[in-house]
């Protein structure tokens, strides 16, 4: 990678997700792994595939019905990244940016899409559970239960699986597909997950996080 390009994103880009929670550094340099596990093994150009990560969810803080149509915004606003690329590789990240999110049916308009797509999924299932909580305590204020906010998240992310059983991989990597494997396995044991999701739900009540999710965290 570009060692200068990679510097830019530490002091400038990061910085932005350490008042996100659900979408935070956890889940932006998990990303970012994933995306470079693709680009090694697809032989892809590493500066695009770990870029592409680092702004991919920046949005939130705008629209999180629309995320993803505002990190594309902000990537395009961007004039340093202009430095580094060619106004075509610029508009291939900017799709694939947009093109992201893991409920979207249509295949990504390329190759940096699917990548990206891919590797924003969640296949560590106490990770998802971190985050589904954060995201469905914030967004469903009329929840008031344990068990209406686990049946939400549940039913939600069940709406992804596709007519094959599984949850959609754009490119069917093989380190991927083990991991959803195994993903699945513990996720469609329903009791096994609701046990993660109350273990969780009594962590963050207690500890604090829960009210810094309401109150202090920008990410919705």
């Amino acid at each position: 990678m570009n060692k200068e390009l990679l510097e830019y994103m530490e002091r400038e880009i990061l910085p932005r997700y350490e008042r996100f929670y659900s979408h935070g550094l956890l889940h932006i340099n998990q990303v970012r792994a994933k995306c470079k596990l693709l680009a090694d093994y697809y032989h892809l150009n590493q500066d695009m595939c770990n870029v592409i990560a680092t702004y991919h969810d920046l949005g939130l803080k705008v629209d999180r019905n629309n995320h993803e149509i505002e990190s594309g915004k902000i990537f395009m606003a961007d004039h340093e990244l202009k430095r580094y690329f060619t106004r075509v590789q610029l508009e291939i990240m900017k799709e694939a940016i947009e093109d992201h999110r893991g409920s979207r049916k249509e295949r990504p308009r390329n190759f940096y899409g699917e990548v990206l797509s891919d590797s924003d999924r969640d296949f560590d299932i106490e990770v998802l559970v971190k985050r589904q909580w954060a995201t469905s305590l914030k967004n469903n204020v009329s929840l008031k239960s344990f068990e209406e906010h686990f049946e939400f998240c549940y039913k939600y992310l069940s709406k992804r699986i596709n007519e094959n059983g599984h949850f959609n991989l754009w490119t069917n990597n093989p380190i991927l597909i083990e991991r959803r494997t195994e993903f699945e396995r513990q996720f469609l044991n329903k009791p096994f997950t609701r046990n993660l999701y109350r273990k969780e739900y009594e962590k963050i009540a207690n500890d604090g996080t829960l009210e810094k999710i309401l109150n202090y965290y920008e990410d919705y």
